[in-house]
């Protein structure tokens, strides 16, 4: 029965695992540039000693497909067509996001809806155009008053499932990132966002079975701990 137990039990937490990734998913469905996240189930390498053990491990992902691409006809909103991610500088250093839905501070900067600076190669970008008149091509120049000035930097990272979420969007780049790098075949599609990749159909398909799947764990839990119990009564009525 031991076996049995702690098998129930594993599943059990794993099917809790999986739905806060499901409900996470679900959360951001209309966030733009959000990459669903997915829970792997890895197998450890057995010890030497005992190859007969079998050991698995929840890891946590992120699902990079290429979200839909989806036209706001707003001049500062900004997609990526490509792999890759908008460099922001934001009080608390650099973050990477794909969610383009910028706007233009007091001063003329690009920024986040946080109010954080988008990066270009040289430093920040910004739109003072004095005819108000900006542009930005496919490849991220920015065009102010018809002339070609800063670019827009997209970089990618030879790792980027080592990228960690940080709120508001953003992610960090974990040590087994690796070292960032432009991403030079990655176009910039300007008026539009690209939005979330979850399939809502799916995800909600999948929250029911799990819901319905942690119900039955906890019934085969409440199964074993009320043979248990019998069983220490029987015990008790013995002695």
């Amino acid at each position: 029965m031991d076996n049995g137990w702690n098998m129930a039990a594993y599943m059990g937490v794993r099917a809790s695992r999986e739905l806060e990734v499901v409900s996470h998913n679900l959360a951001n469905a209309s966030t733009a540039g959000f990459k669903r996240e997915l829970l792997n189930n890895w197998q450890l390498s057995p010890p030497a000693e005992r190859p007969e053990v079998q050991s698995y491990v929840d890891v946590r992902s992120r699902d990079l497909e290429q979200g839909s691409i989806h036209e706001t006809g707003k001049d500062t909103d900004l997609a990526l067509q490509g792999p890759g991610y908008f460099k922001i500088q934001t009080p608390q250093g650099i973050r990477y996001t794909r969610n383009g839905n910028f706007t233009l501070s007091t001063d003329y900067q690009l920024v986040t809806p946080q109010g954080d600076t988008v990066m270009g190669k040289n430093g920040p970008i910004t739109l003072n155009a004095l005819d108000k008149d900006f542009s930005f091509d496919a490849e991220g120049g920015v065009h102010l008053d018809k002339n070609l000035g800063e670019q827009i930097m997209v970089v990618d990272f030879p790792n980027p499932q080592d990228l960690r979420p940080q709120g508001q969007n953003y992610l960090v780049a974990g040590p087994g990132a690796g070292e960032e790098q432009e991403a030079p075949t990655t176009r910039i599609l300007q008026g539009n966002v690209e939005e979330s990749n979850v399939d809502l159909t799916s995800e909600s398909i999948n929250l029911i079975d799990i819901q319905r799947r942690y119900e039955a764990y906890l019934k085969v839990l409440e199964t074993f701990a009320n043979t248990d119990n019998k069983s220490v009564q029987d015990i008790g009525q013995q002695t």
